[in-house]
């Protein structure tokens, strides 16, 4: 791998300084034999570094591109509505038996004024439950349709120029130090968003679930957590897209600072960069909740097999 990395950064240097003597190097076909094998390495490694460049900067483009169309738009939960009734199926039948629980509990409570109430108390949160799940598939399609809305107020389609790589580099190496930093973000913000997108489905699913969860007073923490892991990765690019609404006003205006091309340079590599941290930082915080909010489950599962354990 050293070796690799040696000889591609011999080829660089080398091709910086060829390509900062493009004048005295003649790559053209003429008809002086000697001169044309004379200048044949340094026309090699040009060509080499020609087609680098032009390579990076084309894969760049187009990872802006997908971006931002991931960034506008989302799955239609209308493609998943069959597996979305099974699941609704089986929820259906679950509310039924804690239903038929519940007027249990109310015969047996019945006498008891503190039973009384907590029953009235659980058949508000089932009648709640009922109607939320009524409607899940609408509300969630609302929340995709009101994220898409709000990432179209924020950016749009011709903001994509502004993190455009403008291939006019003089050296190997200010191509390189550029290029590579560029892609990296480019790619971890084109994953992530990517990753949301394929998410929705799944999310889609869980939607219910999660409403089921909420209106159960032993797993209401559970339900919230997932209900709020569903807004932080539906909204999610909107959020993407009010960053770009604020990098857009940055490089739009007349900041002195940013005039030098270099400058302007590392600030668009950051800017998009910022995007798939943003995204990291939200898919953290989700599975940080989820690990938050399974913890007294996994210390009353461990007490439980330690328990057995030592019994025997």
């Amino acid at each position: 791998m050293k070796r690799y990395l040696l000889v591609l950064g011999l080829l660089a240097i080398l091709s910086g300084i060829v390509h900062a003597d493009a004048n005295s190097t003649n790559c053209q076909g003429n008809n002086d034999l000697l001169n044309t094998l004379t200048n044949l390495p340094g026309c090699i490694v040009e060509s080499f570094f020609s087609y680098t460049v032009s390579g990076l900067v084309s894969s760049s483009q187009g990872l802006v591109d997908s971006a931002f169309k991931f960034i506008f738009s989302s799955p239609d939960p209308l493609w998943f509505c069959t597996q979305y009734n099974g699941l609704m199926a089986v929820l259906e039948s679950l509310y039924s038996i804690v239903l038929m629980c519940l007027a249990m509990f109310f015969i047996l409570r019945s006498n008891d004024a503190e039973g009384r109430a907590i029953a009235k108390r659980w058949l508000e949160n089932m009648i709640a439950m009922i109607v939320l799940l009524s409607f899940s598939f609408q509300i969630f399609q609302m929340a995709l349709d009101f994220n898409t809305y709000l990432a179209t107020s924020f950016a749009n389609e011709s903001m994509k120029n502004l993190f455009g790589i403008q291939p006019d580099f003089t050296s190997a190496i200010f191509a390189l130090v550029i290029l590579i930093p560029a892609i990296s973000a480019m790619t971890m913000t084109f994953i992530t968003l990517l990753v949301r997108y394929l998410l929705i489905p799944f999310l889609l699913f869980l939607f219910p679930i999660a409403i089921f969860l909420y209106f159960i007073p032993i797993t209401q923490s559970w339900g919230r957590t997932f209900i709020k892991i569903i807004a932080t990765i539906v909204f999610m690019s909107a959020i993407d897209a009010l960053v770009i609404l604020g990098l857009s006003s940055l490089f739009t205006s007349a900041d002195p600072n940013l005039a030098d091309s270099l400058v302007k340079a590392f600030a668009v590599i950051f800017g998009f960069g910022a995007l798939g941290i943003i995204n990291l930082a939200l898919f953290a915080m989700s599975i940080l909740s989820i690990i938050t909010q399974s913890k007294p489950v996994m210390g009353a599962v461990g007490l439980t097999v330690a328990g057995r354990v030592l019994r025997r």
